[in-house]
């Protein structure tokens, strides 16, 4: 018994020594194998420190780094118009970026940035401990210093390697070794990529706040510092909640660090975050024109040519048109809006929320000064019966009831209240007081365009596509289809007098039932003033605009024929061979029936237009040239006719009777379409062709009577108007003559005195003697007689009951 006692008792001491043997080699085991994996993670260390070594950047490439280059557009004189760039940078020195955004920067991305060489190791050890402690639960901190992340901007890719973050900090302890602190934290400031196009803390202040970056408040300072964090992340357009946590841990962390006050923290945290709206430029001038530019460079050349490689884009706009163009077109549609009265849709802060309206600022105020003329947003302080005050940026504004006629109300403030955000119309400024005076004015709901074109060459000289751009970017010169009405008629003319009439031709002006061979349908068209008076001349009916003159000529030479002429005269869009074609029934876009009637002046060549004469690359090489498009539509003979015709339109008796009061010889065709829905009116002289559309984007009428003559002739007024100013003034400046220009008459044409009533030859007997074109041998034979007088009044005595005198 003992002894088996004691062999169980020394079983254990055996196992324990055995033990004790295999741990002794388990440790050398495992030192050998330490040592060895230390020498291969220090030569796998050593390789890629190697390895990174050798495919450094130069870091002195930071200073000539340049921004992507912009595509420059010039216009017809060789000014600077327009820039387009995908980025905009504006760099600032040192000494002159804010105090408290240097610090809101180092606060938030690298308090220590004064303390360390270019790596923080405290911070990457608090970054590893931070995100330990929070997992997967929240966003990782990276450690990062600000000249770390310089380095990753400019000279490394984003991929999340081992041998990419040696690099970084390699190229870090570099830079700190070439650049003092002052000139790391400015390239730092004006190199990073904030967002939307802005490249430096001067272009984000612009963009966001439409400020310099030293006139930026603590708020604005700690939404520009957060977002360098992530541009995308904490965009005040895409993450407006996002943005306005990390302005307020900016304002946090500069707590922590001394820069601010507690109550300097919690003071601004209270404020909302308030950026303006994001906009595709500063400015409506000539938007449209450039966007259709922009897109055509884009589908030629691409983006990345548009946007980096620095094109030179010579355009053909005429910047004082393209001003004048847009003046007219505001001013009309505000006219037009104001017929139909006050519309009671405005805005109202007080009832937003906005606690004190002496410090809100609007998104469309973009430059702090104000000039008389100026169309603007006001802010209503107070309002009375008799007088109102508003404010207009820093300015104190003062506006009374006179004039507010239009609006159906003889007192203020039944129309505006506290915190409504109205129109208001500049009248005069004092610059000293901060004061101004202005008068009520109205946004339109109705839309216009406009576009002028060189009939000589096919340029085209001013385009606007609507009221505003910032509106709206549909561009209704060039987009919209709309009805034409009696535009289309010089067309039909013409196809007419290339067809055995001449504008000597009678045509009987009466009620018809036409029965449309197309479609077998009945067709009665009405005269626009529900007249009809009887016999009359082919130059009549278009001076005129007889609408059933006007179908009873495409009905002789067939609706097929009507529709080969658009053709001819450049209209793309769809036509169908229905005699409604004679009155405008069909859809076309501005641009095309502008580029039609260019065909008149020009002796009947119509070329096709351009906006751009030349693109070339940033070394001056020519990537593109214009090449002069033109089609020989009529014979110079037929255009002469029918711009005789057209002048007709242009004078006392014809539609646009009221073009005849201008300086220069004009022909030109109004056009209304049914319930007044669309109102034209296109124009041209010797050497200039403009069309205006005016008119709702939906089908609603722009109110009873509002013909072409009315709602779109005064546009086209105003601009040839302000452009036969400018020639004056011109000339007085050069003490010159202004250039007379008259349409060139051309050979192989004969005139004959004829009676404007009856289209025979005149007699000395005849009241209303008038000198006729034609073309030889189509000329009248017969001199009128008293009986042709007399049937000529028993037609107006039988529809009217009276004669015309």
């Amino acid at each position: 018994m003992a002894d088996d006692t004691n062999g169980r008792d020394r079983k254990p001491v055996l196992v324990l020594k055995i033990r004790k043997l295999d741990k002794r080699k388990l440790l050398k085991r495992l030192f050998v194998a330490a040592l060895l994996a230390a020498a291969c993670v220090l030569g796998a260390g050593l390789g890629l420190l190697m390895g990174a070594r050798r495919n450094l950047p130069d870091v002195t490439e930071l200073e000539r780094i340049q921004p992507k280059l912009i595509t420059t557009l010039y216009a017809d004189d060789g000014t600077v118009v327009k820039e387009f760039a995908e980025e905009r940078r504006v760099v600032v020195p040192y000494a002159k970026l804010p105090d408290l955004l240097k610090k809101a920067i180092i606060a938030t991305e690298d308090p220590r940035f004064y303390r360390h060489r270019g790596i923080d190791y405290r911070g990457i050890l608090r970054a590893v401990k931070q995100n330990l402690r929070i997992g997967r639960r929240g966003r990782l901190e990276g450690g990062s210093t600000i000249t770390q992340q310089l380095a990753r901007e400019y000279f490394l890719y984003p991929q999340q390697l081992l041998s990419r973050k040696l690099k970084e900090w390699l190229l870090a302890l570099q830079i700190e070794k070439k650049y003092s602190k002052e000139q790391i934290l400015e390239m730092y400031c004006n190199k990073f990529f904030l967002g939307h196009g802005a490249a430096g803390v001067e272009a984000a202040a612009n963009l966001f706040f439409g400020k310099s970056v030293g006139d930026l408040e603590l708020e604005e300072i700690a939404v520009i510092a957060g977002i360098f964090r992530g541009p995308s992340l904490y965009s005040p357009y895409n993450n407006q909640a996002g943005t306005l946590r990390r302005r307020n841990h900016v304002l946090t962390r500069m707590v922590e660090e001394g820069f601010i006050t507690a109550a300097q923290a919690e003071a601004v945290k209270a404020k909302p975050m308030t950026v303006l709206p994001l906009r595709r430029d500063e400015s409506d001038f000539g938007a449209y024109f450039f966007e259709e530019v922009r897109k055509h460079l884009e589908k030629t050349y691409g983006a990345n040519a548009l946007y980096r490689s620095g094109l030179k884009v010579y355009t053909t706009l005429n910047p004082r048109y393209q001003e004048i163009a847009e003046k007219a077109v505001s001013a009309g549609l505000r006219a037009m809006d104001k017929k139909k009265g006050w519309r009671k849709d405005k805005r109202n802060l007080a009832a937003e929320g906005a606690a004190d309206l002496d410090k809100v600022w609007l998104p469309s105020w973009r430059v702090p000064n104000l000039e008389p003329g100026d169309l603007v947003e006001a802010v209503v302080l107070a309002a009375a019966a008799k007088e109102a005050t508003l404010r207009i940026k820093g300015y104190t504004v003062r506006m009374t009831n006179a004039g507010i006629q239009w609006t159906k109300a003889s007192a203020l403030d039944r129309l505006i209240k506290r915190g409504d955000v109205v129109l208001a119309a500049v009248k005069s400024v004092d610059e000293e007081k901060k004061t101004a005076e202005a008068a009520l004015d109205q946004e339109p709901e109705v839309e216009g365009a406009f576009l002028a074109v060189d009939p000589l060459s096919g340029q085209v000289k001013a385009m606007v596509g609507g009221y505003s751009f910032r509106r709206s970017q549909f561009n209704r010169a060039t987009q919209a289809l709309r009805q034409t009405g009696s535009t289309i008629k010089p067309i039909i003319y013409t196809a007419a007098i290339e067809n055995g009439f001449t504008p000597a031709t009678i045509i009987q002006d009466w009620s018809h039932n036409f029965v449309d061979k197309w479609t077998g349908e009945p067709w009665t068209p009405p005269n626009y003033d529900g007249k009809y008076k009887g016999a009359v001349t082919v130059r009549r009916g278009l001076e005129e605009s007889r609408n059933v003159v006007t179908a009873k000529i495409l009905d002789s030479i067939s609706p097929q024929v009507g529709v080969r002429y658009c053709r001819k005269f450049g209209i793309t869009s769809t036509v169908y061979p229905y005699l409604s074609l004679s009155l405008g029934a069909f859809e076309v876009t501005l641009l095309e029936m502008v580029s039609a009637f260019t065909t008149f002046p020009n002796k009947g060549v119509r070329i096709t237009p351009t906006l751009i004469t030349r693109v070339e690359d940033k070394d001056g090489n020519v990537l593109e040239e214009a090449r002069v498009e033109s089609d020989e539509v009529l014979s110079p003979q037929i255009a002469y006719i029918m711009t005789s015709m057209l002048h007709g339109v242009c004078s006392p008796g014809g539609t646009a009777w009221a073009v005849s009061a201008m300086d220069k010889p004009f022909g030109g065709k109004t056009g209304t379409t049914n319930k007044f829905t669309d109102a034209w009116f296109i124009g041209f002289s010797p050497s200039l062709c403009a069309g205006v559309w005016i008119g709702y984007d939906t089908q609603i009428s722009l109110g009873n009577r509002q013909s072409g003559a009315v709602a779109a002739l005064p546009v086209w007024q105003e601009f040839f108007q302000a452009v036969i100013d400018d020639e004056k003034k011109r000339a007085e400046e050069a003490g010159v003559e202004v250039p007379f220009e008259e349409f060139e008459i051309p050979p192989n044409l004969t005139f004959a005195e004829i009676d404007r009533k009856t289209g025979l030859l005149a007699t000395p007997f005849c009241l209303f003697p008038f000198r006729e074109v034609f073309v030889p041998g189509t000329e009248p034979v017969r001199f009128c007689s008293h009986q042709d007088h007399l049937m000529t009044l028993n037609y107006y005595s039988v529809e009217r009951g009276e004669e015309e005198h």
